[in-house]
Formats: C-alpha cells, sequence, structure tokens
C-alpha cells in the first residue's frame, strides 16, 4: 500500500467531481488538459495531473498502476512507493501487459519532472498499444519530492 500520507490540500466537491469524470471519460477532458509532445503536437492521450491529483487519483481508482519511465539508476536513488520502474528504451506493448491486463487499466507515468522527458514518450507508446486510461505526472519525481511527500530509496 503507499504511504503516501494525507492529502495536505482538502478535497472539495468540483475536484471529487472532475477526478471520477476524468476517469470515466479521459479524452472528454485531454483537450483542456492536453500532454504536449516533444514535437509540441497536442497529443489528446493523457491528463495532465500534478502531486496532489496523484493522491487522489491512487485513493479513488482500484489498481491504478504508477510507472516510472525513468532509467533504472534514477529510480534506486528514489521513487514514489508502489511505482513499477520501466524505463522508456522497454516500454513496449509487451511489457506494459505484464502491468496492466486491460486497456481499461488506468495508469500514471512519471519521470524526473523535465520538459519533454520520456514519460511523455512512454504514454504515446501506451496509446499506441490501446491503454485508454493514461495520466501524466507533470512534475514528476522532482515536484513529488519538493512537496515532501514520502518515497523509497533502495
Amino acid at each position: 500500500m503507499i504511504n503516501i500520507g494525507v492529502c495536505r490540500r482538502s478535497l472539495t466537491s468540483s475536484t471529487v467531481l472532475f477526478t471520477v469524470a476524468m476517469l470515466i471519460s479521459p479524452r472528454v477532458f485531454a483537450a483542456d488538459n492536453a500532454l504536449l509532445t516533444a514535437t509540441g503536437n497536442a497529443a489528446a492521450v493523457a491528463i495532465t495531473i500534478d502531486t496532489e491529483n496523484l493522491i487522489e487519483l491512487y485513493q479513488s481508482v482500484p489498481g491504478l498502476k504508477i510507472i516510472d519511465s525513468r532509467h533504472l539508476e534514477d529510480h534506486i536513488q528514489g521513487y514514489i512507493e508502489t511505482s513499477h520502474n520501466l524505463p522508456l528504451r522497454q516500454t513496449d506493448c509487451k511489457a506494459l501487459s505484464k502491468l496492466a491486463k486491460s486497456p481499461e487499466q488506468a495508469m500514471v507515468f512519471y519521470c524526473n519532472g523535465n520538459v519533454g522527458d520520456a514519460s511523455i514518450e512512454a504514454i504515446q507508446i501506451a496509446s499506441d498499444c490501446g491503454y485508454k486510461r493514461l495520466f501524466w505526472l507533470r512534475g514528476g519525481f522532482v515536484e513529488w519530492k519538493d512537496k515532501d511527500y514520502p518515497y523509497v530509496i533502495e
């Protein structure tokens, strides 16, 4: 079980409704929260979230998969508990199917939080593999750590 503690801001009813609606039909909300690819094109395949949204998702979505797209060297220096390390160079349909059996499986991808990072490319691969409920933790691990949320070091 993830040890992310209590969310530092209170949940409003609109925040909860928005999160539930995102999970039901993420592509509807993707236009306003579109993930930009490295080329600058809007890719309406994922919803951009922040660390507080990740906490809300984890608490409300059974079986949520959190994917760390960073290199193993970065992962072992600190990662979000329960996340699965799947570096970009190893991300393909077969590897994703080991983590998420169904295309309806909700998945959050993160990296270090840099623009044009590996998590964006990993999301595109997941989308190409047919996965539909995709989220991008824009600030990545850097934001998680900067907000003093707990993390694991190997």
